[in-house]
């Protein structure tokens, strides 16, 4: 008991004086995780994520965003959104964001999103039928009305 006594109080010490950690106060805290995430589909391939910067002074360096457990993306800590491609039409992707602060650490993942990736669609190519019988009639010095 007394041995538990002395590395309890021990270990109040050590964390009093500060023993271990950093001198300034930020460094070594991990940033937080972003929110207002959202995840919209660009295209049938595309998707846009964008989420809240993290607050200045909270020591953000960059992002990270992922497609599932899959990293898809770096992005600077002054930018705040990322479209994510090569993605696959009519699929639903989940996608989160997480922090990486000065010293490198990851903060926590963002609530996860979603979006699911819109048909696609074959590109028109033929060009439009000519028209059957156009007309037209002046309506006034400068206009004409086709038909």
């Amino acid at each position: 008991m007394r041995r538990v006594v002395v590395l309890v109080c021990a270990l109040l010490f050590m964390t009093s004086c500060g023993w271990g950690g950093t001198s300034d106060g930020d460094s070594g805290r991990l940033p937080g995780a972003p929110s207002g995430v959202t995840a919209a589909a660009g295209s049938a391939t595309s998707v846009h994520v964008m989420w809240n910067a993290l607050p200045a002074g909270s020591g953000v360096r960059g992002y990270e965003v992922y497609r599932g457990t899959t990293k898809v993306g770096d992005v600077p800590g002054s930018q705040h959104m990322v479209d994510v491609t090569r993605l696959r039409p009519s699929t639903l992707y989940a996608f989160t964001v997480r922090a990486r602060g000065d010293d490198g650490s990851l903060g926590p993942r963002s609530r996860a999103v979603r979006a699911t990736t819109p048909a696609a669609v074959a590109a028109d190519r033929s060009a439009p039928a000519r028209p059957a019988h156009p007309s037209g009639r002046a309506v006034g010095s400068r206009a004409v009305q086709l038909s």
